[in-house]
């Protein structure tokens, strides 16, 4: 489009890193995301957070059952009775705290894959930071190759089409000298008027011969002159003009 001329092809041009940049940053989430999940899963599947998540369960039902024995106490009148429960209670939402925090802990560990670790701890750097700089060369990579892949297939194209296009054999107008030496100044007009579109892009000989008035042996010779020359060419049962 810019060779061409084509002020929409500069600005696609211009659009292009854009959206090369707008790839490799939506890649780089997306394997940042993937790894983050996979490390909650695997945080979640682990025996501490299992452990942990059973006590945090069964301290919880407790909480409930006394919450129903103090309701029940305070009820019937046993109020001291309800007052000594609700201590335990207390003691034991304090429990419930330590452990809902023990389990946040163990979700906010670093989420960095052990390859990455590995890295990090040869080069004395911060895992996460490797494996951001890691995630980005991989996007950076698999966009080139996107974009190479693309311009390959689009090459490959071009040199097919190149490759067909002796096979046609273009008609052109200007090129071809007009051939009607042979014909009468009439056939002669006739056939710059049928080559000048007059008669539009599909002339019918038929509607010639009866519109103009004139005989069959006077209007083919026309025909068979512009075939010659390349500006008609055969369209099935009809004629076509040959576009220059």
């Amino acid at each position: 489009m810019c060779s061409q001329g084509q002020k929409s092809g500069y600005a696609l041009l211009c659009l292009w890193p854009l959206l090369v940049v707008i790839s490799i940053v939506a890649t780089v989430g997306f394997l940042a995301t993937h790894s983050d999940e996979q490390q909650q899963r695997s945080t979640r599947n682990s025996q501490e957070y299992q452990a942990l998540q059973q006590q945090l369960n069964s301290l919880q039902q407790q909480i409930n059952t006394l919450n129903s024995l103090i309701n029940t106490d305070a009820n019937n009148g046993y109020r001291q009775r309800a007052i000594n429960t609700a201590a335990q209670l207390s003691t034991m939402e304090a429990e419930r705290t330590q452990l809902i925090e023990k389990l946040s802990t163990i979700g906010q560990t670093p989420s960095t894959h052990s390859a990455f670790n590995s890295l990090a701890g040869t080069l004395n750097a911060d895992p996460a930071k490797v494996q951001h700089i890691g995630f980005l060369a991989l996007a950076i990579i698999t966009d080139i190759v996107g974009l190479v892949a693309l311009l390959a297939f689009n090459a490959a194209a071009t040199v097919a089409k190149r490759a067909t296009a002796p096979l046609q054999q273009p008609e052109t107008v200007e090129t071809q000298p007009l051939h009607t030496g042979h014909l009468s100044e009439e056939q002669q007009q006739l056939a710059q008027r049928i080559r000048a579109g007059e008669f539009g892009h599909k002339p019918v000989m038929r509607n010639i011969i009866n519109d103009m008035r004139l005989r069959h042996g006077t209007v083919k010779p026309v025909f068979d002159a512009l075939q010659q020359a390349g500006a008609l060419k055969r369209n099935g049962q009809g004629f076509a003009l040959v576009q220059s």
